[in-house]
């Protein structure tokens, strides 16, 4: 078992989109130099359909209209930043929101994490095992993520038709497991539920401890085995 209270950085991008690119080296760094920060990549869905001229369309094979309603729902709450629906938009803890590719305004968001919330969580037998050990004044919503941590995939079509994009820790699933009422709670979930597991080749997982109305994150931890 791993305790963390890690900041969350979550990085909403479309290999649609030209201007991704930086923002999706930028998370590459934030995992390779930051193993104490949750870095999460989610690919939404609204680049899809765009035409970019004789280079047509592309659509990103890790895109999910669940991830860009994700990103609405964010927005349409008071965040601190620069707020609004665009890629690349990197949301740090919940609540403040730049440009992805913004090195210092991601370190400045990192440093005003909310109150520690310790969280422990590992999978093995096909269960993931959750602990919380700190209390907090409000409750929350326990998250899974399961996310692939490597892709590369060649863009034939598209804005960035022609490159090799390289993506990293992209979710493939985001669920709910749980309501926790600020309590220190152990909480087992079937990891037979999900349509990936951990356990499979470039796959992990991470746990967020997030407000009710998908707000502030409070807490969050990568799986252990």
């Amino acid at each position: 078992m791993v305790a963390n209270a890690a900041p969350v950085v979550e990085l909403f991008t479309s290999q649609g989109c030209y201007s991704c690119p930086p923002a999706d080296e930028h998370l590459a760094e934030i995992i390779e130099k930051r193993p104490d920060v949750v870095a999460l990549e989610y690919h939404v869905d609204y680049w899809d359909d765009l035409h970019y001229g004789a280079a047509g369309v592309w659509k990103d094979p890790f895109s999910s209209p669940d991830f860009t309603t994700r990103q609405r729902i964010y927005n349409s709450q008071e965040l601190s930043g620069n707020s609004g629906v665009y890629t690349p938009q990197m949301i740090v803890n919940g609540n403040t929101a730049f440009v992805g590719s913004n090195r210092r305004l991601m370190d400045q968001a990192l440093e005003a994490f909310p109150p520690e919330i310790d969280i422990e969580a590992s999978f093995a037998d096909d269960e993931l095992s959750v602990n919380i050990k700190s209390e907090y004044d409000d409750g929350a919503i326990l998250w899974i993520a399961i996310f692939d941590r490597l892709r590369v995939t060649e863009v034939p079509r598209g804005e960035n038709h022609g490159k090799t994009m390289t993506n990293h820790n992209v979710v493939r699933e985001l669920i709910p497991i749980g309501k926790w009422e600020g309590d220190a709670v152990s909480v087992a979930f079937k990891m037979t539920d999900l349509n990936h597991s951990p356990a499979e080749e470039n796959t992990g997982c991470a746990v967020l401890l997030q407000g009710e109305t998908r707000g502030q994150i409070i807490g969050a931890s990568y799986c252990a085995e």
